[in-house]
């Protein structure tokens, strides 16, 4: 099973896209954005330069996909229909989360829209909670989990379990670190080899410590009870200067048990660049 992230915010704007290769090939989340504001900043020339790089790579990539799987209609994961790679999703196979259940009205507006725009234009299925298979791939979706903790204003993601000989990846977008037990028994319950998922957002003021020790103790879990031996954690995590200090005691411990947990910018072997975190200093160096 080939991993290829394609655009995530360690090395490139707000993305998890990523391509995954079995006996099918398989796109996830294929869109990018940019964050609006930080520190009272528009987006840096160069996240703009950035963003359209990354919107090249996912056209590129996308032409020869087999199916493309959406998680949730946020648009650093799903392509709005105004933005220069929605045509990717063009007929194309769309495994996607339910905008008419489990959803926030935000997402259910957004996922309807996206809908529209691709009646006959693609083939379009809500995923929530169910198995496809597709040559020797087995594709499993979560039912919808919390987009971050429990009660979350944002709503709804789905997990994604892709299966393929004796390897499985567990692709989980937005979830913020594991902040929900539903959400961490549903992990260790699929029991996956590597997992791709968001970090927790510790560069937002809305963070809590607390929340940094609830993520941290349930991956620690997850690492103890499963067969997982690669982790990489990116996306919210890596809008922090400062994130491998918040998880240093987690690298720490998942070394004991022979657990890799990186960034995808360091699973692909090259520099973090944290473009987002660092806007200040872009404008400073001006």
């Amino acid at each position: 099973m080939k991993v290829l992230p394609v655009s995530f915010d360690s090395f490139s704007t707000r993305s998890m896209a990523t391509l995954i290769e079995t006996d099918v090939k398989i796109i996830i989340d294929p869109s990018v954005a940019v964050g609006p504001k930080r520190y009272g900043l528009p987006p840096h020339e160069i996240e703009l330069i950035e963003l359209n790089n990354s919107q090249q790579r996912i056209i590129g990539l996308s032409k020869y996909v087999d199916l493309v799987i959406i998680t949730h209609y946020h648009w650093d994961h799903c392509p709005s229909p105004n933005s220069k790679h929605f045509n990717v999703l063009y007929g194309k196979n769309i495994l996607a989360k339910s905008f008419k259940e489990n959803v926030n009205r935000s997402q259910g507006v957004r996922g309807r829209t996206v809908y529209v725009e691709l009646k006959n234009k693609a083939h379009f299925i809500f995923a929530d909670n169910k198995e496809y298979n597709l040559n020797n791939t087995t594709i499993l979706f979560s039912e919808p989990v919390w987009h971050g903790m429990r009660g979350s204003k944002l709503g709804y993601v789905l997990m994604a379990l892709i299966q393929y000989k004796n390897d499985s990846i567990l692709f989980a977008s937005d979830i913020q670190g594991v902040l929900d037990n539903k959400t961490k028994n549903i992990i260790s319950e699929f029991n996956p080899t590597m997992i791709i998922m968001s970090g927790p957002a510790t560069y937002h003021n809305f963070w809590r410590d607390r929340l940094l020790k609830i993520s941290n103790s349930n991956i620690k879990e997850i690492i103890e009870k499963t067969s997982v031996k690669n982790i990489i954690v990116d996306h919210h995590l890596t809008r922090d200067l400062y994130f491998r200090e918040k998880i240093k005691d987690l690298i720490y411990f998942a070394n004991q048990f022979g657990v890799t947990i990186q960034t995808a910018a360091e699973y692909l072997g090259i520099k973090n660049k944290l473009l987002e975190a660092r806007r200040k200093e872009l404008y400073n160096n001006i």
